[in-house]
C-alpha cells in the first residue's frame, strides 16, 4: 500500500507556465535566435541559477553581442513579462488540492530577479504554499542536493511527495531520490495520472 501523498510538487516553465514565449519573442520580434543567445543560456546563466552570478551584471556583454538596441531593463522586462502566462487550469488544480489538505509548492530552477518577480507579479506566493527556487537552495535540477534541501524544508520523506516536471532527467532524478515523480506533457494527461495517486 502506498503511502497518502502529503504535499504536490510543481516545475514552473512548461509546467504552471507555458514554455519558450520569450525565445519565440527573441526571434520573431528582434531576429535574436535561440542558437544566438544558446551560449548565454548554458553557460554563465547557469550561476545565476544557483546564485554565484547576477543576472543584471554578466548579461549585458552578450546584449551587445546579440545587437539588443534597448535597455539592459527593457530585455528582462520584456522576458519577465513575455512569459507571465500561468496555465490557469493548473492554477484552479492547485488550489483544489490546497482545500482538500495538500500542500503544493513550487519546485524550479530559477536565478533571483525572475524568482522574485513569480512570487509578487505572478502571484505565486499567493498560489503555492512554499517557492523553492534553485537560487536559494544553491543547486539545480537534477542535482540530488536540490530534491534534498526541499525534503528538509518541507519535513516530509520522499514517499509522501508528488512532483511534476516536463524534463524526464528531472523526474528521473526526484524518482532516484525516492520522490513520486512524473513528466508532465499538458493538462488534459494531468488530470488523470494525478488521480492515481489521490
Amino acid at each position: 500500500m502506498t503511502m497518502p501523498i502529503k504535499a504536490v510538487l510543481f516545475d514552473a516553465d512548461g509546467v504552471v507556465i507555458d514554455p519558450w514565449r520569450f525565445a519565440r519573442y527573441l526571434e520573431q520580434a528582434h531576429a535574436i535566435t535561440p542558437e544566438t543567445t544558446s551560449d548565454f543560456f548554458h553557460g554563465v546563466f547557469n550561476d545565476c541559477l544557483v546564485g554565484r552570478a547576477d543576472l543584471r551584471q554578466v548579461l549585458p556583454p552578450f546584449l551587445d553581442r546579440w545587437r539588443w538596441k534597448g535597455t539592459l531593463d527593457a530585455f528582462i522586462a520584456a522576458w519577465f513579462e513575455t512569459e507571465n502566462a500561468a496555465d490557469s487550469r493548473i492554477v484552479d488544480a492547485i488550489g483544489s488540492l490546497r482545500r482538500s489538505g495538500i500542500l503544493c509548492c513550487l519546485a524550479s530552477s530559477q536565478e533571483r530577479y525572475r524568482a522574485v518577480y513569480m512570487a509578487n507579479v505572478m502571484g505565486f506566493a499567493q498560489i503555492f504554499d512554499r517557492l523553492f527556487f534553485s537560487y536559494r537552495l544553491g543547486c539545480q535540477k537534477p542535482d540530488p542536493a536540490f530534491y534534498q534541501g526541499v525534503e528538509q524544508a518541507l519535513g516530509l520523506a520522499g514517499p509522501d511527495i508528488l512532483f511534476w516536471d516536463d524534463s524526464s532527467r528531472n523526474v528521473a532524478a526526484a524518482r532516484r531520490c525516492g520522490w513520486n515523480a512524473e513528466v508532465y506533457t499538458g493538462f488534459e494527461d494531468f488530470k488523470p495520472r494525478l488521480a492515481v495517486y489521490l
